[in-house]
Formats: structure tokens, C-alpha cells, sequence
């Protein structure tokens, strides 16, 4: 494949993946949403439960099957599948049709990203592989930023169904330019046929995610069940005890169990998960600290610096690949958990009571740790990616790439349940900001032992 080829297959394997990210133009439509369908703000949780739900179950699942039958065929169907997802929700007549297109979306969302960074990086040399991944994870970031000031200007030229509509053309664009830029199978050539597909695995896998995410979800809400909620996590542990005693059985799991064996591939994930918890807190409690008390902010101000988070996450992920060939995966992962770490402790700091040195500044002051947490993201998750598809075959690509999505989602939801219930019981923000950001430090610590082990990576 000629180098101005490559350009324009990373070029249309991240205009395709954008779907994902794009999604955060959908949080400020929520109040006109609620308002159209005439809903309680309970409600609609399950716009985002539909749409991360079945990401986070379906995902790895995705990504096998690509492995399988070819990453460009399941990154075709996902696209097809978003063309007609997006425009469905935003025609959606009433709130429970609105939902079930919120599942076809998070389904297409979840084809299209099992096989992104498998599709972006099989099209280079190995040697190029974590320039492409850095530039993949800033289009990301990058569409992360954008996306709530984007939505508020769609909704105020089209109204809400256009934070929909319009990434269904993006859609069919890239999904119909796919065979031109991407003419050859992406996946490894295969002198056998391919192995059976593990279908007995592959529902019980998506049973157990979603399980263990609807009881996080319920013990989330506010007026959650805390009984049902213990028992959707109760039956999601019971269905992984069943479901690892399968994947040992069977010749070719949805998901091999060999690599989790291996106290690095391991460490990888957990670190993943660790830095995706306790950097959401910068989403989850900051925007209420913005926008409420004597220096309250107005809405789209506060918007505006909460995208300072994303945003650093693009000059991180530049950063890394710029640094990464000479600095190593491993090197990158202990910079990004430490810069993570540096973003909460400032931001617990402002957020100290006076009479500590740094309170008493404006909020905007809050954006400079939002931006070094962000930076310390895209740091890590250039490494991440890096380190993690290294660690798996070739023709696991789909699996590797899928991994980074689901680890992500799960220390959301992790991060929804633990941060929300220490903020409610300590009554103190600055005080969830510094626990979360002294344990990042912590990890941050091990991994620089294990990179001295290692070396960089």
C-alpha cells in the first residue's frame, strides 16, 4: 500500500470511529430532550444506559468476529448499521422508540470501534504502529472536545434530533469510500479456515457484562434499588465464574484467558480501568462545582472548560507521538497515570476552603488541572494501546483494539458508582479529588518500578 494510501485509510478509520466520540453532543441536548418527551430527569439515564450498555457488552465480542471474518467487513457493517441508527433516533416519535435506536446505535458504535484501531494500524509498517495510534486517540479526543459545543449549536439551528442526524451522513460517507481506501482484506491471511466462532462464549460474555453494568448503573441512581443492584453484580460474578470455566474448555475462546494469566497484560488493563475511574471525576463533579454557588458559571461557559479535559487529551496523545519511539509504551503509561495524578491533586487544592494558598481563585482556574489530567490520558492510552496489542498475536488485532474501549467504559462505570458514593459520604469534592488522585500517584509509583524492571518498553 503506497504511503498517501495509508493517509487516507487512517483518515477514513478515524472519520469512521468518530461516531463514538462524537456522542457527547448528545449530553446537552438532555434538557431539551427531557423536555420535548416530557420526561422526569431519571429518565433519561436510559439514553446513555441504552447506548453504553451495549457497547460495553458486545464490543469484545465485535472484535472477535473481526479477527475472524475480517476487520474491514465488521467495520462495514458497523458503519451501515450507525447510518441508520442515527437517523432513526433523531426521527424517534416517542421516548421508548428513542431508546431502542439508542441500542441499534450503541450496536453500530460498537462494530465500528471493536475494528478501528485494529483497520489503523495494520494499514502501516509495525514500526509506525504507535505514531498511528497517537494520531488515532487525538481524532478521538479531539471529537470528545468538540462534541458538547457542536451540540449546542446543532440544537440551536435544528433542535435536538440534529445531534443524531448528522453524524448519519459521516457515516455513509466513509462506509462508501471504504473500498477505494481500503481495498485489500485488513485482516492476517489464513493458510486454514477460520475457527468456529465461540457463540455459546460470546452471549455469555455480553450476559455477564451486562449484568455486572445494569447493577453498577442501579446502585448509581440516586433512588437505585440497592437489593437489585447487589443482584444484578451478584449474577454477573456467578455468570464470570461459569463463563472463565467455559472459555478454559473451549479450543477457541471469544476471549482468550492465556494473556490475563500474565501479571503484565493484566496490570495493563487494571491501569486502564484505575486511570478511566478517577479521571471521570473531572465529568461527573466539576460540573456542578462550575456551574453552581456565588461564582457559578453560565452553562455553555462551563462547557467550554470542562472541554479543557478532552482537549488535553489531544495535545497528550501528540505528545506521545513525538516522545513514544525514543521514551517507550511502557515509559508513556507511567507519565500519562502521573500527569493524571497531578490534574486531581491540583484540582483538589483549588478546591481546598481558605485559608489554603490556592482558594479564593476564579473556577476558570479549575481547567488547568482538567487540561494536565487530560494530558496525562493521552499519554497513557498511546502506551496502553501500544503495550496492549503488542502483547497479543497479530490476528488478535480486534480483541486488542476492542479491550481499550471496554476497560474505558468500565472504569466509567465504576468511577459513576464509587466517586459519586465517597463525594455523598465525605461531603467534601476537594476530598475526592485528593484520594483519587494520591491513589493514581500510587500507581504511577508501580509502574515506574516496573518500567525500571523492564525497561522503556
Amino acid at each position: 500500500m503506497s504511503p498517501w494510501r495509508r493517509r487516507l485509510a487512517l483518515l477514513a478509520v478515524c472519520l469512521g470511529t468518530l461516531a463514538g466520540p462524537l456522542d457527547t453532543t448528545v449530553n446537552t441536548a438532555f434538557p431539551v430532550i427531557s423536555a420535548a418527551f416530557a420526561l422526569s430527569p431519571q429518565a433519561i439515564q436510559w439514553v446513555v444506559i441504552a447506548f453504553v450498555l451495549t457497547q460495553t457488552c458486545l464490543t469484545l465480542v465485535f472484535g472477535r468476529l473481526g479477527d475472524l471474518f475480517g476487520h474491514r467487513r465488521i467495520f462495514a457493517i458497523g458503519l451501515a448499521t450507525c447510518a441508520v441508527a442515527h437517523l432513526a433516533v433523531g426521527l424517534a416519535p416517542d421516548f421508548p422508540t428513542l431508546v431502542a435506536m439508542r441500542v441499534l446505535q450503541g450496536l453500530g458504535v460498537g462494530l465500528v470501534v471493536s475494528c478501528g484501531a485494529a483497520l489503523a494500524t495494520l494499514a502501516y509498517p509495525p514500526a509506525d504502529k504507535q505514531r498511528v495510534l497517537a494520531l488515532y486517540v487525538a481524532s478521538t479526543s479531539l471529537a470528545m472536545a468538540a462534541g458538547p459545543w457542536l451540540g449546542g449549536v446543532l440544537i440551536d439551528a435544528l433542535g435536538w434530533p440534529a445531534v443524531f442526524i448528522f453524524r448519519a451522513p459521516l457515516a455513509l460517507l466513509v462506509w462508501l469510500a471504504l473500498p477505494w481506501v481500503l481495498p485489500a482484506p485488513a485482516g492476517p491471511a489464513r493458510a486454514t479456515p477460520a475457527p468456529a466462532f465461540d457463540w455459546v462464549g460470546a452471549v455469555g460474555l455480553s450476559a455477564v457484562l451486562c449484568a455486572l453494568v445494569l447493577g453498577l448503573a442501579e446502585l448509581a441512581r440516586p433512588a437505585g434499588r440497592v437489593a437489585v443492584g447487589l443482584a444484578g453484580l451478584g449474577a454477573g460474578l456467578l455468570g464470570a465464574v461459569l463463563w472463565v470455566r467455559h472459555a478454559d474448555r473451549t479450543p477457541h475462546p471469544v476471549l482468550r484467558l492465556a494473556p490475563f494469566r500474565a501479571r503484565l497484560f493484566t496490570g495493563v488493563q487494571l491501569a486502564s480501568v484505575a486511570l478511566s475511574l478517577a479521571s471521570f471525576a473531572n465529568l461527573l463533579l466539576l460540573p456542578y462545582v462550575l456551574t453552581r454557588g456565588p461564582q457559578a458559571l453560565p452553562i455553555g461557559t462551563a462547557g467550554l472548560l470542562l472541554a479543557l479535559y478532552p482537549g488535553g487529551a489531544v495535545v497528550g496523545s501528540l505528545l506521545a507521538s513525538r516522545l513514544g519511539r525514543q521514551a517507550g509504551a511502557t515509559r508513556l503509561m507511567v507519565w500519562g497515570l502521573g500527569g493524571g495524578a497531578i490534574g486531581l491533586l491540583a484540582t483538589a487544592l483549588l478546591l481546598v476552603p481558605a485559608p489554603w494558598l490556592l482558594a479564593g481563585l476564579p473556577p476558570a482556574a479549575l481547567g488547568v488541572g482538567m487540561a494536565v489530567c487530560g494530558i496525562g490520558q493521552g499519554l497513557f492510552q498511546v502506551g496502553y494501546m501500544d503495550t496492549t496489542t503488542s502483547l497479543l498475536p497479530l490476528h488478535e488485532r480486534g480483541v486488542a483494539g476492542s479491550l481499550v474501549s471496554v476497560t474505558r467504559l468500565l472504569g466509567i462505570a465504576l468511577g459513576a458508582v464509587g466517586i459519586g458514593w465517597f463525594d455523598a459520604w465525605s461531603g467534601s469534592t476537594a476530598l475526592s479529588f485528593a484520594v483519587l488522585g494520591g491513589a493514581l500517584a500510587l500507581l504511577a509509583l508501580r509502574w515506574g518500578w516496573v518500567w525500571r524492571r523492564i525497561g522503556a518498553g
